[in-house]
């Protein structure tokens, strides 16, 4: 079986893993503004003690928050 990969392919993958640990920062750091800006919730305190809507609150905020994270690094690759 023969690859035929093209030369800049080293190039592409070095990108994704770039942008992709960039994008991981960004949602980390988006969710910790947000627990910031909530002091009255302990969101993480919440969740393991088995709130479930609390749990649903947050990860519908971290879909969210990649969307939009996806959405400018699209931009910025101008894909």
């Amino acid at each position: 079986m023969n690859l035929h990969l093209p030369e800049y392919i080293l190039g592409d993958i070095a990108a994704t893993a770039a942008f992709g640990v960039l994008a991981i920062i960004l949602v980390v750091f988006g969710y910790k503004v947000f627990d910031i800006l909530t002091p009255k919730l302990s969101f993480d305190e919440s969740i393991k003690s088995g709130n479930v809507a609390a749990a649903i609150l947050i990860g519908s905020f971290i879909l969210g928050l990649c969307y939009v994270v996806a959405h400018v690094v699209s931009a910025i690759l101008g894909a």
